[in-house]
């Protein structure tokens, strides 16, 4: 009789058999960010969400910070209005800002992490919507050395991304996931350990 081996995929909590969603187009339920500013005050006139997609988070600063200028970058062109079409990380501009917030693709956080704080003005703020798992693995150790993040607010109750931007999966069901995700804070300039707070 064969022995049957769980496969990493699955104990890390994913599903192998799926492929992955094409540039990795999560989406983050709005609410997710809805939660999040009903706890963490951001500060600022300038906002940038360089993962935009069709504006799932965008269109949530617009409603909260509506007298603030809003950048919204994007590898691919999904519609939304005045995307620039680009990919973040070899974007050239000059431009800094208050606060970034933003759903990176989990293979390149560390990346966009390190982009994002060159991006950000002194004392700016950024949040990026990643797994929990983040807080893992030998290559961000000296990201984590560098750029410490100020808090680290966990979902109680897990938050599903949404594949290829869509609410529900061709079922008509809602999305389920068995990751756990949180939203990590961090404040330039900040160089104290993290605080962790629940959602």
């Amino acid at each position: 009789m064969s022995k049957k081996v769980l496969e990493g995929g699955k104990l890390a909590g994913g599903n192998p058999k799926k492929k992955r969603v094409e540039y990795d187009y999560y989406a983050t339920n709005p609410k997710a960010l809805e939660m999040l500013l009903e706890k963490y005050e951001f500060k600022g006139d300038t906002f940038l969400e360089p993962c935009v997609g069709a504006g799932h988070l965008a269109n949530v600063i617009k409603q909260q910070f509506p007298d603030a200028e809003l950048d919204c970058v994007d590898i691919i062109d999904r519609g939304y209005p005045n995307t620039i079409v680009t990919d973040f990380l070899t974007w050239e501009t000059d431009k800094k800002y208050d606060c970034i917030i933003t759903n990176p693709p989990y293979s390149l956080g560390k990346e966009f992490v390190e982009r994002g704080m060159a991006l950000l003005n002194d004392s700016g703020q950024m949040a990026m919507f990643l797994k929990i798992q983040f807080l893992e693995s030998g290559k961000r150790r000296e990201m984590y050395k560098k750029y410490p993040p100020k808090y680290i607010y966990v979902f109680t109750d897990r938050m599903a991304t949404w594949n290829n931007g869509q609410e529900r999966d061709s079922n008509g069901k809602k999305w389920q996931t068995t990751f756990c995700h949180a939203w990590f804070i961090w404040e330039k300039g900040s160089n104290t350990e993290p605080v962790v707070r629940w959602l």
